[in-house]
């Protein structure tokens, strides 16, 4: 029960990621984004964890190969492609893409390690993925046939391709490290690896307008989006597979449409409470190890 709860939490969290990226892209420009969100995450983080982390230092020293790899998917890259992203394409174009990332997992997981995946995690998928496009396109499917892929959406596109990698990873290469201080290594060598990136993009002329709604954004990715949201993922797939947890996903659009109402004043419509049912069922039937209509 606790991964899965960890693994709604983190869908929650992630849902405000997109909304916040979209709402400061004028403010702060996308590498810098990345770099003070995880900076800040970092100074504010590894007090906590300093005294295990050293004294798993031989973990690290062996494991730096494919720390550098979590790192490079789970920090650098990842949310730096969307921040870019958002700069040019729509939300219902991103969070369309976002709702594709159990297919990528799902492809990933049977081409590169052999796993098999049943049929009813299969039907799973399909039906939130139903749910995400119902919420998405606000009821009207062929509403999706008039999307335009521009640049924004190819690297939204490529950025959920990369997670989905590093998700399997995290199941198949598990580290022995403990939760937090992996949590911690990643984020030193994301940062390390954003620096010179974030660097050049100052160089180059890329202001950060520091205003309210800026620095509460940055903030909230600091603290929810990242350390929250990344302890209760990691926690969530080593626990379940990376798999079932990605079908939680289907969540952050929903989740979004619910923070939209209150934040934005949008009203809700029949085609939300069809989508989240849909999502959620989903979730049960791949989930669940043996759905009601096979009880006694």
């Amino acid at each position: 029960m606790l991964p899965y709860l960890a693994l709604l939490v983190t869908a929650f969290l992630w849902s405000g990621n997109w909304i916040v990226g979209r709402a400061i892209y004028e403010d702060v420009p996308p590498m810098a984004l990345a770099f003070l969100r995880w900076g800040i995450a970092a100074v504010v983080f590894l007090p906590f964890v300093a005294r295990g982390l050293w004294a798993q230092r031989a973990v690290v020293a062996v494991e730096w190969k494919r720390l550098v790899v979590f790192s490079f998917l789970g920090v650098t890259v990842f949310n730096t492609l969307i921040y870019y992203g958002l700069k040019t394409t729509t939300a219902i174009n991103g969070s369309l893409m976002n709702a594709a990332t159990p297919i990528f997992v799902i492809v990933i997981s049977w081409a590169g390690l052999g796993e098999r995946n049943s049929w009813r995690q299969g039907i799973g998928v399909a039906v939130s993925l139903v749910g995400a496009v119902t919420i998405i396109s606000h009821g009207d499917v062929w509403a999706l046939l008039a999307l335009d892929l521009g640049t924004g959406d190819l690297l939204i596109f490529f950025a959920l391709f990369l997670w989905s990698l590093y998700s399997v990873l995290l199941r198949h290469w598990p580290s022995e490290l403990e939760p937090l201080n992996f949590l911690a290594t990643i984020m030193i060598g994301g940062i390390v690896m954003l620096l010179p990136a974030f660097v050049v993009e100052r160089w180059l002329g890329g202001d950060i307008i520091l205003t309210a709604r800026s620095v509460g954004g940055i903030a909230y990715l600091a603290f929810f989006a990242s350390i929250g949201a990344y302890i209760c993922w990691n926690f969530g797939v080593r626990a379940i597979g990376a798999g079932k947890a990605s079908l939680f996903l289907h969540l952050v659009p929903a989740f979004a449409t619910g923070l939209a109402m209150l934040l934005l004043g949008e009203s809700l419509h029949f085609y939300h409470l069809a989508g989240v049912g849909l999502i959620l069922t989903g979730i049960y039937v791949a989930t669940a190890r043996r759905p009601f209509w096979q009880r006694a």
